[in-house]
């Protein structure tokens, strides 16, 4: 692998270790919160790190790129605000663990549309690593109770709308700075899940443990994991930079562990990291002509 690849699957992979902080925080901040209390607050408080790198790294100047990809960062806000909506619900319902290689279907949807909107290759093997995901999360699933169905449910709609988002953002990352991205990202997905928050009379304040995990949960969910991902995909084609960050799940598993000492079956733990082994075969690189970054 070239340099520049190996850049980039640095930063995917920090993208990853930093999103599955998402997956336990928002557990435990929703405890008294339902999904639409909680996400605003969510996003506001990324929303606040994202400005605050801003202003110390540039002062109090709006960003000219901004202005000009108007129209397809509002696109972001509006898909990334309907996947992180169903994501936080899918979470609430059940183990964060389970969520976590659940969505992992992203990677498929991504792989899927990079190659048909991008034009991003795709060999043999890498439709093999999709049946593989495919087969991984029927191991998973495999009678298991109705909220683990609805769990996958959820998370299917989440994460066809998160990979649309995936491929908005790839269109703008090299002229709109990844923490503006980010940031704006943010700022638009707490103002529109607050609005639904405010339509549905659920809008509410959380208590003092709740804000601490979001304060802390936040700053390496929605705010750093976003910056390392969209800085990745300078570096990474969309389907390699979505293949790098499936694992994910494995991070997930790790710091549930060790912080609560808990962990989902093994069967389900077994088709977990059938789905993890998929997404890694479609990044299996051949030649020189594979190189990322090209």
């Amino acid at each position: 692998m070239t340099r520049r690849t190996w850049k980039g699957a640095a930063l995917a992979l920090a993208s990853a270790a930093c999103i599955s902080v998402t997956f336990i925080a928002s557990k435990e901040a929703m405890r008294g919160l339902s999904p639409l209390a909680f996400t605003p607050l969510w996003f506001a408080a990324a929303s606040v790190w994202g400005v605050g790198f801003y202003l110390r790294r540039t002062g109090a100047k709006w960003p000219d790129s901004l202005s000009r990809a108007a129209r397809p960062v509002l696109w972001l806000g509006i898909l990334n605000g309907a996947a992180n909506l169903l994501l936080f619900t899918a979470i609430n319902l059940g183990d964060p663990t389970l969520a976590a290689f659940f969505s992992r279907s992203e990677t498929v949807y991504s792989v899927l549309l990079g190659a048909a909107v991008l034009h991003e290759r795709l060999r043999g093997y890498q439709w093999a690593g999709v049946g593989i995901a495919i087969i991984g999360a029927g191991v998973m699933t495999f009678r298991s109770g109705p909220v683990v169905w609805l769990m996958l449910g959820i998370l299917l709609v989440s994460n066809f709308f998160l990979a649309l988002s995936g491929l908005v953002a790839k269109t703008q990352v090299q002229s709109v700075p990844p923490l503006v991205l980010s940031t704006a990202r943010t700022i638009l997905m707490s103002f529109l899940l607050g609005l639904v928050g405010w339509a549905a009379g659920e809008l509410a304040w959380p208590d003092l443990p709740a804000w601490g995990w979001i304060a802390g949960g936040s700053f390496f969910g929605p705010f750093l994991s976003y910056v390392l991902f969209y800085k990745a995909l300078q570096y990474l084609d969309l389907a390699r930079g979505a293949v790098i960050r499936a694992s994910q799940p494995l991070f997930v598993a790790l710091y549930s562990l060790a912080l609560f000492g808990t962990l989902i079956s093994p069967r389900q733990f077994a088709g977990g990291l059938l789905m993890v082994a998929g997404v890694i075969l479609m990044l299996w690189e051949q030649g020189k002509d594979r190189a990322i970054g090209r």
